[in-house]
């Protein structure tokens, strides 16, 4: 599928897993964000360190969740809007009721088979922008085309 990437099969696999998985838990971490400190959404907490060696007895344990969950919710969400054609991911994984998979199919205008392929490839550029796939450990190929006038 990833033909210029020097990637086999089971890694395919496995970094799409890994996609799959990462975004399978974004309603539960959004959710678990929303009712960790429901007081936090009026308030403004723009100085407060989320380092665990960097807390001060003024922070409190709530507050630290609180920040962690919301610094993970936004970072699957910038990874979420840096991909192509991301609606495919936020019909499937990111709005809160859940959509049968006939009707994803149904909603992307393709085939089954087209449906499934497309999102293999979206979830591959998520996994990309969310850090997933580390391309040094991977090999690019590249081939030369000659093209002439004739």
């Amino acid at each position: 599928m990833f033909e210029l990437f020097d990637i086999s099969k089971e890694e395919q696999d496995v970094i799409l897993k890994q996609a799959r998985r990462v975004l399978s838990g974004y309603r539960q971490l959004k959710k678990a964000y929303t009712i960790s400190m429901p007081q936090a959404h009026t308030q403004h907490y723009s100085g407060v360190s989320t380092s665990k060696v960097a807390r001060t007895s003024n922070e409190s344990p709530e507050l630290m969740r609180y920040l962690e969950l919301g610094e993970k919710v936004e970072k699957i969400e910038q990874a979420v809007e840096r991909v192509d054609n991301n609606e495919y991911l936020k019909n499937k994984y990111m709005k809160s009721n859940e959509l049968s998979s006939w009707r994803l199919v149904e909603l992307s205008g393709y085939g089954k088979t087209q449906y499934g392929i497309r999102l293999k490839v979206i979830l591959f550029d998520f996994a990309v922008a969310y850090g997933i796939v580390d391309f040094s450990k991977y090999d690019f190929k590249v081939e030369t085309v000659s093209v002439s006038r004739a």
